[in-house]
C-alpha cells in the first residue's frame, strides 16, 4: 500500500492546525514522520488513515483519493485521545474488545491464549498502565493487524511511553517484513533515532532511480596539413 499527502493541510495559514506536507508512505521499512506540538502527531495519523479530511492538498492511496479505502485498510494504533486504551482498563478486556473488532471469538480461553503466545500472559489481569513501553506497541500493532483487510498501520507517539526506541523499533521492522505498511508519527529527536536504525523518512524526496551516464572520451585536437603555417610557404 501506497499513501500520500500531497501538501495535505488542516486550517490555513500560521494557524494550521497540520501546515501543507509532502509524505509518502511506502515500502518494506518502517516510515517515520516528524511533526510538533501535541495535538499534531493525532492529526496527521488521522489524516494518514483517512479518519479526517485535508482542508487544502489531496490524501491518496495507491495514487487515488478514497478515504473509505483508506479507513479499511489502516489502523491507528495506540492514538492518543482517538485509539488510546484508558490506562486502568486490564489488558484481558482490551484484547476481547480488539478480537470483537476483528470478528474474532472473544471468550476468556481465546484472549490468553493470544496472549500466552505473545509472552504476555503475567500482565493479563493488570492494567495497561503497567505494560512496558516495548510490550506495549509490539502488542498493540498485533492487534490491530487482526482485523480483516488491514495491511497498514500508524503508530502514533510511541515516545511518549518511555523506553529506548531501539526497545520497540525492532518488532515494527518485522511487521514491515510481513508486508505490512508501518508508519511512526513521532517527535523529531526520536526520528532521528529510528532513522538512525534503518527507517525511512517519509518527509525526504525519494531517490530517484540510477542512471549510468557515460561519457565521450574527447579527443585531443590535431590540425590538418592545410592548417600547417608550413602550408602557406611556396
Amino acid at each position: 500500500m501506497r499513501v500520500e499527502l500531497q501538501q495535505a493541510a488542516i486550517g490555513r495559514g500560521l494557524g494550521a492546525s497540520v501546515p501543507a506536507l509532502d509524505v509518502i508512505v511506502d515500502g518494506p521499512v518502517p516510515i517515520v514522520i516528524a511533526v510538533q506540538t501535541d495535538e499534531r502527531p493525532m492529526l496527521v495519523s488521522m489524516l494518514l488513515a483517512g479518519r479526517v479530511r485535508c482542508d487544502s492538498g489531496r490524501v491518496l492511496v495507491d495514487g487515488k483519493e478514497d478515504a473509505d479505502q483508506l479507513r479499511r485498510r489502516t489502523a491507528l494504533v495506540d492514538t492518543p485521545i482517538v485509539a488510546e486504551p484508558s490506562a486502568g482498563i486490564a489488558l484481558t478486556t482490551i484484547v476481547a474488545e480488539d478480537f470483537s473488532f476483528a470478528g474474532l471469538r472473544t471468550s476468556g480461553r481465546a484472549v490468553r491464549s493470544f496472549l500466552t503466545d505473545h509472552g504476555m500472559a503475567d500482565f493479563a489481569s493488570l492494567p495497561v498502565r503497567a505494560l512496558p513501553p516495548a510490550d506495549r506497541i509490539r502488542l498493540f500493532s498485533e492487534l490491530a493487524v487482526l482485523r480483516a483487510g488491514v495491511d497498514g498501520i500508524i503508530v502514533t507517539s510511541p515516545e511518549r511511553h518511555g523506553g529506548a526506541p531501539a526497545e520497540w523499533f525492532g518488532h515494527l521492522v518485522a511487521l514491515a517484513e510481513r508486508g505490512v505498511t508501518v508508519t511512526i508519527v513521532t517527535d523529531y529527536a526520536t526520528a532521528e533515532i529510528l532513522i538512525g536504525l534503518g527507517a525511512r523518512d517519509g518527509a525526504a524526496p525519494e531517490a530517484p532511480p540510477e542512471q549510468e551516464t557515460e561519457e565521450a572520451e574527447a579527443e585531443p585536437f590535431l590540425p590538418s596539413p592545410t592548417d600547417s603555417p608550413e602550408s602557406d610557404l611556396s
